[in-house]
């Protein structure tokens, strides 16, 4: 079960270099209303425009805070880029989770330094399992994510790609290439509360009702 420790570096270290991306930093040009935004260019890009931001509550956009107001194309793009980001490291974590509940753990040893097994790691838990995992081990995989996210947030710049990293489409109809973007966020989203509620289950035996199954 270390599978959920390795998604959580995963997200933090996606988290932090995203923030730490030249938008995030403020090294872009100051933020404008929207409806400033909107009456230089109509072909720009609204939060109204984005795919899934008005179909899970009642047909409206979800901002109690009216954060997408101070918002330019690019920044929406920049939280819809983090959005599928966490959308697909929890859809990929909840599999592992699912996967690794069934006691199924790979063969041999994690670290033959330090003498740690794969079936060490399992026997702790998802969570507990980290503290088995060793600095070395941990540090390789930051370095490994790191360099895979400055990679591609170089090839297929978040503010200006939006989380499309050039992968040919499915369809060319753009009304299922819709339902299929539609269909991984709200994936996505069921799986951000899904691992968050395997992890909570975790950690606070009964929090999480019908868990374990």
């Amino acid at each position: 079960k270390c599978l959920i420790v390795v998604v959580t570096i995963c997200v933090g270290i996606c988290t932090m270099l995203s923030l730490a991306s030249p938008t995030a930093c403020g090294f872009a040009a100051p933020l404008a209303p929207r409806s400033a935004v909107r009456s230089a260019s109509p072909s720009m890009l609204a939060v109204t425009d984005l795919v899934g931001a008005s179909t899970e509550v009642s047909n409206k956009v979800w901002d109690p805070l009216k954060l997408s107001e101070n918002m330019d194309e690019s920044n929406l793009k920049l939280v819809r880029a983090a959005e599928l980001k966490h959308c697909r490291v929890a859809m990929l974590a909840t599999v592992g989770w699912l996967w690794t509940a069934t006691g199924t753990h790979f063969e041999g040893m994690l670290s033959t330094s330090s003498g740690v097994s794969f079936a060490d790691v399992a026997a702790a838990g998802p969570l507990l399992g980290a503290a088995k995992v060793p600095a070395a081990g941990i540090w390789q995989m930051i370095a490994a994510i790191g360099a895979l996210e400055v990679y591609w947030e170089n090839k297929y710049p978040a503010a200006e790609c939006g989380g499309d990293f050039g992968v040919p489409r499915v369809t060319q109809d753009p009304a299922k290439f819709k339902e299929i973007q539609l269909a991984e966020l709200k994936n996505g989203r069921l799986a951000m509360i899904g691992i968050i509620s395997f992890a909570c289950a975790e950690a606070i035996p009964g929090s999480v009702p019908f868990y374990p199954f």
